[in-house]
């Protein structure tokens, strides 16, 4: 008997149930598997017969979720997540699930992480939701948003190899796009135009950024019972590092902390204006306030890590040591903290001039008598400083 017209073999949609579903029979016994898309289910079911005339047919190989859509899994792995970044992988998980989030975990492979990697290099950042049209200009993936969007998906889907969902994680054959390391940090002049700029209520926000070098997340979490303004110190619990750290805070980080008056209603140091019980959105109030103001007075090439830099590059540029400024901004690596030293070049042809062996014969020579024997005594010491 022939079959109606626009139904297929072994695949319908249920109802109650979401998406499509793949039905079929082995070893006298009724299976189903769900799909997302019903092109998803055809191609899963001409692949189940495959197998079952081959004899390769193993029901219990699904019973532990091989079918899951990325989607579905990257929503599992996000779910109860205490991360303090957990803004940051959410966002790159919409973003996976608007590229490949309809396909089966099982089958995304290297080529098509390659072509998305491709087509992200050449094509426009979408712009976020709930930024205005004038906050912020559509701009091209750089290769560090790229590389931390491949970072994302390969932390998810090792959890799926070591879950037994993939026997291989198919993002680690793909190379990772080299990264330009900068340094930028705002000058005092650029630093000037912005507070000139900008409502005294968002410049305390970037203020306090740099007093305290904070990252991003750390003190848009941050709450009062964090605080001890006698001891000058936040207490951090989560921060990007796993273990709890505390963050000197500057007599101008207290100043601010001092002029808000969120502590009376809100927990959080800086809640958002129309919910005082929840804390302010950063990625908004970058759209909103840091974004629009930077390019009103013209600074280009800022984001808001920058006042990080901002934040490590002045305490070096004070003459503050590398140790004292990686254990400020919690950096777990020494090495991360060296790439403030080369910074400006003035500053570093003072650090060279303080030891150089010129300097010390300048002086030695402009101080010493006119008496020649004496003059000779003084040479003799430079002389020995020379050999030292």
């Amino acid at each position: 008997m022939a079959r109606k017209a626009g139904k297929d073999r072994g695949i319908t949609q249920r109802k109650g149930r979401e998406g499509w579903w793949v039905r079929l029979y082995a070893n006298g016994r009724e299976r189903w598997h769900r799909c997302d898309t019903k092109s998803q289910a055809k191609a899963l079911y001409g692949r189940l017969k495959a197998d079952i005339r081959e004899g390769k047919y193993f029901p219990e190989k699904f019973s532990s979720g091989k079918d899951i859509t990325l989607r579905a899994w990257m929503n599992r792995c996000l779910e109860g997540s205490t991360n303090r970044g957990i803004e940051n992988e959410r966002r790159y998980g919409r973003r996976w699930s608007l590229l490949l989030g309809k396909r089966l975990i099982t089958e995304i492979t290297t080529e098509d992480l390659r072509r998305v990697q491709a087509k992200m290099r050449t094509r426009l950042r979408p712009r976020p939701a709930d930024a205005s049209k004038d906050s912020e200009p559509e701009r091209q993936w750089s290769d560090a948003t790229i590389n931390r969007h491949f970072t994302f998906l390969r932390h998810v889907l090792m959890l799926a190899v070591k879950d037994g969902k993939l026997t291989r994680n198919p993002v680690s054959s793909v190379k990772f796009l080299p990264e330009v390391r900068r340094t930028r940090f705002l000058s005092d002049e650029e630093l000037f135009q912005l507070e000139q700029i900008m409502p005294p209520a968002a410049w305390k926000l970037v203020a306090f950024a740099i007093e305290t070098g904070m990252r991003r997340e750390e003190q848009f979490q941050l709450r009062w019972d964090q605080i001890d303004l006698e001891a000058g110190v936040a207490t951090i619990p989560l921060p990007k590092g796993g273990k709890t750290r505390h963050v000197p805070l500057s007599e101008g980080a207290k100043d601010i902390l001092r002029s808000l008056d969120s502590f009376v209603r809100s927990p959080w140091v800086f809640p958002s204006p129309k919910f005082p019980l929840q804390s302010w959105n950063p990625q908004s109030f970058v759209n909103h306030f840091y974004s629009p103001y930077l390019q009103k007075v013209g600074i280009e090439g800022v984001c808001w890590h920058t006042l990080r830099h901002t934040a490590a590059s002045r305490r070096v540029m004070a003459g503050v040591d590398l140790v004292s400024v990686k254990e400020i901004l919690g950096h777990r690596d020494i090495q991360t903290t060296l790439r403030y030293s080369h910074l400006s070049p003035g500053h570093l042809q003072e650090a060279v001039n303080k030891g150089s062996l010129t300097r010390t014969v300048t002086k030695t020579v402009t101080s010493a008598p006119a008496d020649k024997s004496n003059r000779d005594v003084e040479w003799s010491q430079v002389t020995e400083i020379v050999e030292r």
